[in-house]
């Protein structure tokens, strides 16, 4: 299974996408989560230390070349694993993509060139789960960096302009090919859902599920911990595993 996780900013796409990630790997499968937005914070939230968020290992940009007009991978998924890869809690194995140091670079597009490689070369097993985080824009639809995920969820609030955004998300995704495509509902407070089931009835939209409003998350960022290992039994890290053990099901 290979599934991307986006969203407008805030909507809490990294925070899913992480928490799924440790959650499934704790139910056996062997998890490599790609973090691909270029201001990266994926590696906290599957319970990287904080300490190393300032020197990340990430991808250079000799991991692709241009090969007839197109950018392929250099360096075999292995070969990519082994020299650039952390490994957080449960086993996890997490990629970032690219941490730009200075200002002025340029086009960062190889580097979603380099994901769009990854999650290609990513093994098509039923034991193999690849989670790809985007970034908080629709750039990864556009150059294609979700090209080859088996579905794609895009997180929205409950409000109109997350959902107008979660919309438009899918219907680039439906349009890139992608054979499964959701919005899934998160902050959502009581009497909420049903705006969201308007808007997906309305656009005919799946709904994939829900997941409540819930401070844990915000308590576990303030103590630089993954929401997963600071607090595990909270309702909205249950209803991910909920998310996680239907979407294996799938």
């Amino acid at each position: 299974m290979k599934l991307a996780i986006a969203g407008k900013g805030g909507a809490g796409k990294t925070t899913i996408a992480g928490t799924l990630a440790r959650l499934l790997a704790r139910a056996g499968y062997e998890v490599l989560a790609l973090d691909n937005d270029l201001n990266p914070n994926l590696s906290l939230t599957v319970g990287i230390p904080a300490e190393r968020m300032r020197d990340l290992p990430t991808l250079p940009a000799e991991v692709v070349r241009l090969v007839d007009g197109r950018y392929e991978l250099a360096q075999t998924l292995d070969e990519i694993r082994e020299a650039h890869a952390m490994t957080a809690p449960d086993g996890v194995t997490v990629l970032v993509a690219h941490e730009p140091k200075q200002a002025n670079l340029g086009c960062m597009g190889r580097y979603h060139m380099a994901m769009r490689g990854v999650v290609g070369a990513a093994p098509d097993r039923p034991d193999y789960i690849c989670i790809l985080d985007t970034e908080s824009s629709t750039e990864h639809l556009k150059v294609g960096t979700a090209q080859h995920v088996d579905a794609l969820y895009a997180v929205v609030e409950p409000y109109f302009k997350s959902l107008e955004s979660g919309r438009r998300i899918l219907a680039l995704a439906q349009d890139l090919g992608i054979s499964r495509t959701a919005l899934l509902a998160n902050k959502v407070r009581e009497g909420e859902m049903a705006v969201v089931e308007r808007f997906a009835e309305q656009h005919a939209l799946e709904l994939a599920g829900a997941i409540p409003y819930d401070e844990c998350f915000s308590h576990a960022e303030r103590a630089a911990e993954a929401p997963v290992d600071f607090a595990p039994d909270a309702a909205a890290v249950l209803a991910i595993g909920d998310l996680a053990r239907s979407l294996v099901r799938a």
